[in-house]
C-alpha cells in the first residue's frame, strides 16, 4: 500500500506554490495583485495557492497597515520568527520548506539541455548545492568523536531537515530513507533526482573533512523506502580531543 504525503508536501509538489513562496522569502509583505504580476499566474489562481501556503502554516494573510482611509488590502507575508516562537511546529514546517524550494528549483532548471552525463551532471549539480546555507548550515561546532563521526552526524543533520526520516544502520555504512519528499519527481526522473541527492549527500559529507563517501542510492527499495549508501577510506582516525 503506498504511503500518502502528508498535506505540507502536497502543498510544496505544486511548482507555482514553490515560486510564490520564494518570493515571500525577500519578508516584504505582498498584495495578491504584485505576486500575480511577479509569477505570471491569474490572480484568482494566485490567491488559491496562497491559501493553500497560508492553511499548511508556511505564510501569514493579514490586513495591510494603512495611515490614508479607505479599505486595506490582504497582504501575505512568510512566517517569521516572533510567529514561529508562538508556535514550535512552525519552525521545522519553514526549514523544510526553504530547503525544498531550493532544491526544487535545481531539479526544475538546467535538464533541457543536451549534457555527455544526465547522471553526472545531476550529482555535479547536487554537490554544488552543498553550498548554499540554506540546505546546509555549517556543521555545529560541538561535534565530537572521530571525523567519519562528525561527518555521519552532518549528513543525518542534513538528511533530517530536509524530511527524508532518516535511519543510521551504522553496521553497513548506511542511511535509510523512509520519506521521499520529492517522491513523483523521483519517479519520473530517477536518473536526475536521485543522483542530485547523492551529490549533495557527498558535498555534506566533504564539508567536514573525513574518510567517508556517499557511495550510491538504491531507490525505492521499498514504498517511499531508499538506501544511501556510504563508503569509508581504510585508515586510522583516532577520535578528536
Amino acid at each position: 500500500m503506498a504511503i500518502r504525503r502528508t498535506a505540507a508536501a502536497r502543498t510544496l509538489a505544486s511548482n507555482s506554490r514553490v515560486d510564490l513562496l520564494a518570493l515571500l522569502q525577500d519578508g516584504s509583505e505582498h498584495t495578491i495583485s504584485e505576486l500575480a504580476v511577479a509569477t505570471g499566474l491569474h490572480e484568482n489562481t494566485t490567491r488559491e495557492h496562497l491559501q493553500r501556503l497560508v492553511a499548511d502554516g508556511f505564510a501569514l494573510r493579514k490586513p495591510e497597515h494603512r495611515t490614508v482611509r479607505g479599505r486595506p488590502r490582504m497582504v501575505y507575508r512568510l512566517v517569521s520568527a516572533e510567529d514561529i516562537k508562538a508556535d514550535p511546529q512552525a519552525r521545522r514546517r519553514i526549514e523544510e520548506s526553504i530547503a525544498r524550494v531550493a532544491l526544487t528549483r535545481v531539479l526544475l532548471e538546467g535538464y533541457g539541455r543536451p549534457v555527455a552525463s544526465t547522471t553526472d551532471a545531476a550529482e555535479a549539480a547536487g554537490h554544488a548545492l552543498a553550498d548554499d546555507p540554506k540546505l546546509c548550515p555549517p556543521p555545529r561546532p560541538a561535534l565530537v568523536g572521530t571525523s567519519a563521526d562528525r561527518q555521519i552526524d552532518a549528513l543525518e543533520a542534513h538528511l533530517d531537515r530536509l524530511g527524508f526520516d532518516p535511519e543510521l544502520e551504522r553496521s553497513q555504512l548506511a542511511f535509510h530513507l523512509y520519506h521521499c519528499p520529492f517522491e513523483d519527481l523521483a519517479r519520473a526522473r530517477p536518473e536526475v533526482v536521485c543522483h542530485v541527492h547523492l551529490g549533495l549527500a557527498q558535498g555534506v559529507l566533504d564539508s567536514v573533512p573525513g574518510p567517508v563517501g556517499a557511495r550510491r542510492l538504491l531507490p525505492f527499495v521499498g514504498p517511499e523506502h531508499c538506501v544511501l549508501q556510504l563508503t569509508r577510506e581504510s585508515r586510522d582516525d583516532p577520535p578528536a580531543a
